[in-house]
């Protein structure tokens, strides 16, 4: 297939896909209605000024259009009413940071793809015996992760080094927490949104609700653009399975006890729930379901949350880690491959999203450091 007509099925593909009609890109791009058809067809092939005004409408790299086949992901989402609030354009952001994941990362020194967990639920709900299991395997995955002792600084970081994928980008709409991908061929992916208006507390459960997925819901994960996208974690069972194992990961009952008796039993809850790195909210869930607050401490806080209109707002959230110590992963390969003069400042400031003066000060503490760094695999 020749260049123009490989330029013009990705530009038909996009208007599709986005529900985007000729002429409607004719006038964002200011052309007439026919010259855009003829670049479709590939009769007449785009001006690379246009072309660039496409990418950007799109929010597609520029590289984009000159591939004949695009990575496909298979999906699951957390998000505030996904159905209503993301679209093919976020699709295709998320494609995009796949994309320059898998050209800078070597996927192959390291993959690991968690064994797939199964439930017999009858129903929509959990029973007694269904929380025992996922809290049993929220367990053995710490245990896996070599921190069943001890809360770690950087769960990023510690998910990383077990050979998961983590992308983690200011993604703009902030309706999208999350997702998570998985084939047999790349392995394991989450995608965090870490959009400065989600709380670092929300972001850290994101990512543990999408490890969830991963393990129980590996099915799922059927083919090229099946996106099961959940109207609602209340009522759908698989965001609750996925919730309850991020409350029993990251809230483990022998760790919580643990630490209440070494503050006598007098704890702040703040400081408590800043020490696990969980919201407020998941704090008192854990607590009451380990019995260790009673039911009328426990809507009490519900009702000062109502009350405070702090349902949606978290109260002394954690400080947010930097961009590169969640790309654990990405960034000790751009170590490597900047080592090597086989990356430049402007390709690492592309995919990092950091103006290149910030990209630069990164890059300096790299060359400080380049023989130190931790290697993967």
């Amino acid at each position: 297939m020749n260049i123009g007509k490989i330029i013009g099925k990705n530009i038909n593909e996009l208007m599709n896909e986005n529900n985007i009609s000729q002429r409607k890109l004719a006038e964002i791009i200011n052309v007439t209605h026919p010259t855009i058809g003829k670049y479709v067809t590939g009769e007449q092939v785009i001006d690379s000024e246009k072309l660039m005004a496409v990418a950007g409408y799109f929010k597609v790299s520029f590289d984009y259009f000159f591939m004949e086949e695009h990575k496909g992901l298979d999906l699951l989402f957390r998000a505030d009413k996904p159905n209503d609030n993301m679209s093919a354009t976020d699709l295709n952001e998320i494609n995009k940071k796949f994309e320059q994941y898998i050209d800078i990362v070597d996927l192959g020194r390291m993959k690991y793809v968690p064994q797939s967990c199964a439930l017999k639920l009858e129903e929509n709900k959990l029973n007694e015996e269904d929380e025992k299991s996922i809290e049993k395997i929220a367990m053995e995955m710490r245990r896996i992760f070599n921190i069943q002792d001890f809360i770690p600084n950087n769960y990023f970081e510690t998910i990383q080094k077990s050979g998961i994928n983590v992308i983690a980008t200011d993604f703009s709409n902030k309706a999208f927490f999350g997702a998570s991908s998985y084939s047999p061929n790349e392995g394991s992916f989450i995608f965090i949104n870490t959009n400065k208006d989600i709380p670092e507390e929300r972001q850290v459960f994101t990512m543990i609700h999408e490890l969830g997925h991963l393990l129980f819901h590996r099915n799922e994960y059927k083919e090229v653009k099946y996106n099961p996208l959940y109207k609602s974690g209340r009522t759908d069972i698989n965001e609750k399975v996925a919730n309850k194992f991020a409350g029993y990961f990251l809230l483990p009952e022998c760790l919580v006890k643990e630490y209440i008796e070494s503050k006598n039993n007098d704890v702040n809850m703040t400081e408590m729930k800043q020490y696990f790195k969980v919201s407020l909210q998941s704090l008192y869930m854990a607590l009451y379901n380990y019995k260790l607050i009673s039911k009328n401490q426990y809507n009490d806080f519900w009702k000062k949350l109502q009350s405070n209109h702090l349902m949606t707002v978290e109260p002394n959230p954690l400080p947010n880690l930097s961009i590169e110590e969640k790309n654990y992963r990405l960034i000790s390969s751009m170590k490597k491959l900047y080592a090597d003069d086989e990356i430049t400042v402007n390709r690492i400031s592309e995919v990092l999203e950091l103006d290149l003066n910030k990209t630069r000060d990164i890059v300096k503490k790299w060359g400080a450091s380049i023989d130190q760094y931790e290697k993967l695999g």
